[in-house]
């Protein structure tokens, strides 16, 4: 059944100020509330994570009482569908290169995936009870989804892999604890951050090695359940319930400093592009602009409803999206702000892309990533056998593979020395140099990042990184071999 909302526009909100006992901008200059929409008198008790459909405008709600996703028009607010015969959903993902969406069911505890178009069921990936929170690989199309712990009648909860592809679950790693939360995924190096709150720790997990890395306290905080990362700083977010953000190096896991939030957080969003933090906790919104890796500034608070605390922000329609329950005479509802004094986004360009498929070399730079946690990136570049232009043939982030080698890239490698200049915006050594087989034949160019908190010097960085291109050539037997189907054993 379609249901038409009522939309209430305002061309303007005012931002009441959240006081820190410290002077704070006034928090209309960060957002301003543009829309919102009320959802069915029926739609009742707690939101969960919300998703997106960028393709159609279709904007998921996960209302988890009414045991139903409503899909939106994320523009008109208009409810164009309910996809039904969900006990308990908690998170949705949309894969719209295969026109497929993906919905966690923590009451019968699975995934159900659906046509994109249609919201036919196509299939069904058992897991345990209470399959919750999910974290999204783009490298390979891999969901991993928290599931199992107190619900399942267990005191550990476990950390499933599914194909999204296949739609069939691959691995499962077993965490200590029964309450599994928030997570999210490096995208250059194969590593999870699942939020532990039942050990009040952030769990490190290694994916190339389906293995725990790390176990990371948390002492500043408590009831940790929302996280955020900025991948290219080593920042991780965590939000705690008990009224702060917790940031963290990623490489060390040491607690850096506190941000103070409103009690009750259960969503917190970074955004790159603008480089704020916000934090969606009991009926506010708390705004954070980084003006660094180690400073933040407060932009204050905006009141959102009464337990408001499910936020998604979508860069793409500049729109950040907040659900608020039912609560007495008023009626869940749906308030939408526009981020503004933002800096101008500009539009995305993928990069060219040429033809590369090398399994091998792909699996020898994950297992170097796996074997050296401390590196931020690793990059192959070679020119693929029958053709004349080098590209990137192996990286962390797969996405990046095909892309043809930069002439920056050639200037820094023509000497024929390791070039690693510091950089300052991330704080890593940028280090690149020829690249070798094990017979000594230069093959290409090996790029790779070392943080700087991991090298005591430009020429310690030197060193670590001409280590990592020794490992690699010894697994090299020659060009042709990095392109085999299968790793030789």
């Amino acid at each position: 059944m379609k249901h038409i909302l009522s939309a209430c526009f305002c061309a303007a909100y005012l931002l009441t100020p959240f006081a820190y006992g410290q002077d704070t901008p006034a928090s209309s200059q960060s957002l301003r509330l543009v829309q919102t929409i009320s959802l069915p008198a029926e739609v009742k008790g707690n939101f969960d994570h919300f998703g997106i459909d960028l393709k159609r405008n279709r904007l998921f709600v996960t209302s988890e009482d009414f045991k139903a996703v409503l899909v939106l028009d994320a523009k008109s607010g208009e409810i164009l569908h309910q996809i039904t015969g969900i006990s308990r959903p908690h998170a949705v993902l949309s894969r719209p290169d295969m026109d497929r969406l993906y919905v966690t069911d923590g009451g019968d505890g699975s995934v159900k995936v659906y046509e994109g178009d249609t919201y036919r069921q196509v299939a069904r990936i058992p897991l345990l009870k209470d399959a919750d929170s999910i974290g999204y690989d783009i490298s390979n199309n891999h969901l991993y989804v928290d599931n199992g712990g107190g619900d399942a009648g267990q005191s550990y909860s476990m950390l499933s892999e599914i194909d999204t592809t296949t739609a069939k679950k691959l691995n499962e790693l077993r965490i200590e604890g029964d309450t599994l939360e928030a997570m999210t995924l490096d995208n250059y190096r194969p590593r999870i951050y699942v939020n532990d709150k039942a050990t009040n720790q952030v769990v490190v997990v290694d994916r190339f090695r389906n293995s725990i890395l790390a176990k990371w306290p948390l002492t500043l905080g408590r009831a940790n359940v929302a996280m955020a990362l900025d991948e290219q700083r080593m920042r991780l977010f965590i939000g705690c319930r008990s009224g702060q953000i917790i940031v963290l190096d990623t490489n060390s896991g040491r607690e850096l400093q506190t941000l103070p939030i409103h009690e009750g957080v259960d969503d917190l969003i970074y955004d790159s592009a603008s480089h704020r933090l916000y934090a969606a906790a009991d009926g506010s919104l708390d705004v954070f602009e980084q003006t660094d890796s180690n400073h933040y500034k407060s932009l204050g608070s905006v009141p959102t409803g009464a337990n408001g605390r499910t936020a998604r922000l979508v860069p793409e329609l500049n729109r950040l999206f907040v659900a608020v329950p039912q609560a007495g005479a008023t009626s869940a509802h749906i308030v939408i702000f526009e981020p503004v004094n933002i800096p101008e986004s500009k539009p995305a360009v993928a990069p060219e892309k040429l033809s590369a498929h090398a399994p091998v070399a792909e699996h020898i730079i994950l297992e170097e990533l796996s074997l050296h946690p401390l590196l931020r990136k690793i990059g192959l570049h070679v020119i693929p056998p029958g053709q004349q232009t080098m590209v990137i043939v192996a990286n962390g982030n797969q996405t990046r593979i095909g892309i043809p080698t930069s002439e920056g890239d050639f200037a820094a490698v023509k000497s024929g020395a390791t070039y690693g200049p510091r950089i300052a915006d991330g704080d890593f050594y940028n280090m690149k140099m020829p690249m070798f087989d094990a017979h000594g034949r230069r093959i290409g160019i090996l790029v790779m990042e070392i943080a700087g908190t991991d090298a005591t010097s430009p020429e310690d960085a030197v060193h670590k990184a001409e280590n990592v291109r020794s490992e690699i050539e010894k697994k090299i037997p020659s060009l042709k071999a990095l392109f085999a189907t299968t790793p030789s054993k």
